[in-house]
């Protein structure tokens, strides 16, 4: 990898730190000790270039973390979202037969009522003359021509 090259690279050119050292070191203590070690023009691009390299691998390494983390993190949104839709799912599917059923029930009652009334003593209504309406307190009111 490229931390073996920098310690090669640094055991070849007699520099008098390691790599690790040089990548570690904080940016003051690094600068005071090219400043006392008296190195050449190249021995000093050498150790900055050891430190850039390290530093960009450090780095690299916490990006990777960090994006790791974050697609964990998405993959767990993911199916908590996953789970909360197929209850939205299940409580939508409940709520229309509930709304159906009551459909069905008002269809039912509409006909019962509106074939018991009669005109005097003739013939049922028919049920495009007349409605019901359900009120919101749940009562009923009858509605047509004629009426209200």
């Amino acid at each position: 990898g490229g931390s073996s090259r920098d310690a090669r690279r640094a055991l070849a050119s007699a520099l008098p730190i390691g790599p690790d050292a040089i990548v570690n070191l904080p940016v003051e203590d690094f600068n005071a000790l090219l400043g006392r070690a008296r190195l050449s023009g190249p021995e000093l691009a050498l150790a900055r270039d050891i430190r850039r390299r390290g530093k960009n691998k450090v780095a690299a390494q916490k990006c990777r973390r960090r994006k790791l983390e974050a697609i964990a993190r998405l993959q767990a949104e993911l199916g908590r979202l996953g789970r909360e839709r197929e209850r939205l799912l299940r409580a939508r599917g409940q709520a229309e037969r509930a709304l159906g059923a009551l459909r069905r029930d008002l269809a039912r009652v509409s006909a019962q009522v509106l074939g018991a009334l009669r005109e005097g003593a003739g013939p049922p209504l028919p049920p495009e003359c007349l409605g019901l309406r359900l009120a919101p307190d749940g009562g009923l009111s009858l509605e047509g021509p004629g009426l209200g």
